[in-house]
Protein backbone atom coordinates (compact mmCIF):
# COMPACT_ATOMS: atom_id res chain seq x y z
CA UNK A 1 0.00 0.00 0.00
CA UNK A 2 1.17 3.48 -0.83
CA UNK A 3 0.31 6.42 1.43
CA UNK A 4 -0.57 9.71 -0.29
CA UNK A 5 -1.54 12.95 1.47
CA UNK A 6 -5.05 14.06 0.46
CA UNK A 7 -5.99 17.15 2.51
CA UNK A 8 -5.88 18.71 5.95
CA UNK A 9 -7.79 21.06 8.19
CA UNK A 10 -7.45 22.98 11.43
CA UNK A 11 -10.25 23.47 13.96
CA UNK A 12 -9.77 26.19 16.56
CA UNK A 13 -11.97 26.04 19.65
CA UNK A 14 -12.62 29.37 21.37
CA UNK A 15 -13.86 29.68 24.95
CA UNK A 16 -16.98 31.82 25.38
CA UNK A 17 -17.01 32.17 29.19
CA UNK A 18 -20.00 34.55 29.22
CA UNK A 19 -22.27 31.98 27.54
CA UNK A 20 -20.42 28.99 29.07
CA UNK A 21 -19.70 27.23 25.80
CA UNK A 22 -16.95 26.44 23.30
CA UNK A 23 -17.19 27.87 19.78
CA UNK A 24 -15.52 25.85 17.03
CA UNK A 25 -14.21 27.38 13.81
CA UNK A 26 -12.92 25.16 10.97
CA UNK A 27 -10.28 26.16 8.45
CA UNK A 28 -9.80 23.77 5.55
CA UNK A 29 -7.03 23.30 2.99
CA UNK A 30 -4.00 23.30 5.27
CA UNK A 31 -0.59 22.40 3.94
CA UNK A 32 0.92 18.96 4.28
CA UNK A 33 3.06 18.37 7.35
CA UNK A 34 2.05 21.45 9.32
CA UNK A 35 4.39 21.96 12.30
CA UNK A 36 3.49 22.77 15.91
CA UNK A 37 5.12 26.19 15.47
CA UNK A 38 2.88 26.93 12.47
CA UNK A 39 -0.22 25.81 14.38
CA UNK A 40 0.72 28.00 17.34
CA UNK A 41 1.32 31.00 15.05
CA UNK A 42 -1.99 30.49 13.26
CA UNK A 43 -3.88 30.19 16.56
CA UNK A 44 -2.15 33.28 17.96
CA UNK A 45 -3.03 35.26 14.81
CA UNK A 46 -6.69 34.28 15.16
CA UNK A 47 -6.70 35.35 18.81
CA UNK A 48 -5.61 38.86 17.77
CA UNK A 49 -8.74 39.32 15.64
CA UNK A 50 -11.31 37.95 18.09
CA UNK A 51 -12.30 38.81 21.64
CA UNK A 52 -12.53 35.13 22.63
CA UNK A 53 -9.43 33.28 23.81
CA UNK A 54 -8.50 30.04 22.04
CA UNK A 55 -9.03 27.00 24.23
CA UNK A 56 -7.38 24.39 21.98
CA UNK A 57 -6.61 23.61 18.34
CA UNK A 58 -7.12 20.34 16.46
CA UNK A 59 -5.20 19.47 13.28
CA UNK A 60 -6.62 16.74 11.01
CA UNK A 61 -4.76 15.29 8.05
CA UNK A 62 -6.35 12.92 5.57
CA UNK A 63 -4.38 10.33 3.65
CA UNK A 64 -5.28 8.03 0.79
CA UNK A 65 -3.89 4.51 0.53
CA UNK A 66 -3.56 2.92 -2.89
CA UNK A 67 -2.28 -0.43 -4.05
Amino acid sequence: MEKEWNKGSIAVHFEDAVNEKIIKRNYSDTIQGVTPVQVEGFTAALETITVLPASYTVVAEEYRYTR
